[in-house]
């Protein structure tokens, strides 16, 4: 038998309220306005 972890994960619920269009959605990658966050990388 493999030797894996379970890993239990703590997802809260996201209410279904300012959300994109379907086409806008799909492009940015999430449905709900509040989780589009700015990807930043940080170089030095």
């Amino acid at each position: 038998m493999n030797e894996l972890e379970l890993t239990i994960a703590s997802i809260k619920i996201q209410p279904f309220k300012d959300i994109y269009q379907m086409n806008v959605a799909f492009d940015k990658g999430t449905i709900f306005k509040q989780l589009d966050k700015p990807w930043v990388m940080y170089h030095e």
